[in-house]
């Protein structure tokens, strides 16, 4: 609930809020993307578990897999994984090029840096959260003083095990 997103201490503050309902808000969410977006540490956690998994494994690992996906990164150097590209320079400049491109969504999956930067630039179109009853009190945090964006409520669904599924937008 307080915005830590720590990856180090994700079994205490993600995994035990796992549900059906929160596991088929996250499929439908993948489902609908037609392009991932991942900063590179969120895509070195990704790639090595994902990209093994060849039986469409909890319903999001075929796509995860055949998607179009591009890492911003200034020091990758290759990405392995199936359709992917590296943005190393001018990613905002990239990125709203993507946007323009006829298609679905964009989708980023963790990448907080990434977001940040995003969010910043003004290319979030939506801000889509769960919130977990867990109050973590250190560890890494999603928001800091270098954001300041007003943003508009969107929708809300309540999930298994208290978690709360925030939808924002980005205010014209």
């Amino acid at each position: 609930m307080d915005g830590v997103f720590d990856a180090g201490t994700i079994d205490k503050w993600f995994n035990p809020y796992h549900s059906d309902s929160r596991a088929k808000y996250i499929q439908d969410t993948i489902d609908h993307c037609e392009i991932m977006l991942y900063g590179r540490v969120t895509y070195e956690m990704m790639y090595p578990y994902w990209s093994a998994l060849k039986n469409n494994e909890m319903g999001v690992a075929e796509k995860l897999n055949k998607v179009k996906k591009y890492i911003v990164s200034s020091t990758l150097k290759k990405a392995d994984w199936e359709n992917s590209a590296i943005i190393n320079q001018n990613s905002s400049k990239e990125i709203s090029l993507l946007k323009q491109e006829e298609g679905g969504d964009i989708l980023v999956q963790g990448s907080a840096t990434l977001v940040k930067s995003l969010l910043k630039d003004g290319l979030v179109d939506e801000l889509k959260l769960l919130i977990n009853p867990y109050i973590a009190g250190t560890g890494r945090r999603f928001f800091s003083d270098e954001i300041n964006k007003e943003i508009e409520f969107n929708n809300f669904q309540q999930l298994e095990k208290g978690v709360i599924a925030l939808s924002y937008k980005q205010k014209e």
